[in-house]
């Protein structure tokens, strides 16, 4: 028991007490209500049916929406769309085409789970280039999904601002 207790001691006087907390600004319910309607507002406008996830990163989902007459199976496109952009600081398309991309494609984002290719997924990167989070639209063509998530996360942007 000594000998754990001298261990335990050594480990916690190894710490560096002077390490910088680093701190991330985050994406709250107001901000990702507000990302919700910019894009909620440009569907109606151009009478698209669309579902929309906003995710905090790593992967945490925010808010979601669901405009009537969509898809069911848009609702979890949507999700796995946010997800992915969510975890990692691309769009969907930008994936894709890294997966697909001339004659050495990158098999290995093919295999990751829980990852979709589908255009309409986009990061939340901030002007100082945090990456706080993902949005996910589907139900309309994939150029007006990736409008629709483009939009949101510009709302993001502009509400954030320091």
């Amino acid at each position: 028991m000594k000998k754990i207790l001298f261990i335990f001691t050594i480990m916690l006087l190894s710490i560096n007490l002077n390490a910088e907390i680093v701190m991330k600004p985050i994406l709250t319910l107001d901000t990702a209500e507000k990302m919700a309607e910019s894009c909620l507002s440009l569907a109606k406008k151009n009478g698209w049916k669309i579902n929309i996830a906003i995710y905090e990163s790593p992967g945490s989902l925010k808010f979601y929406a669901s405009m009537d007459g969509t898809y069911p199976a848009s609702e979890e496109i949507s999700r796995l769309k946010g997800k992915t952009s969510a975890g990692m600081p691309f769009s969907t398309s930008e994936l894709r085409d890294m997966a697909f991309n001339g004659d050495s494609p990158n098999t290995g984002l093919l295999t990751l789970p829980s990852t979709i290719l589908l255009r309409g997924g986009v990061p939340i990167i901030l002007n100082d280039g945090t990456h706080i989070g993902g949005v996910g639209v589907s139900g309309d063509s994939g150029g007006n999904d990736e409008n629709c998530a483009i939009r949101a996360s510009e709302t993001a942007k502009l509400l954030m601002i320091d």
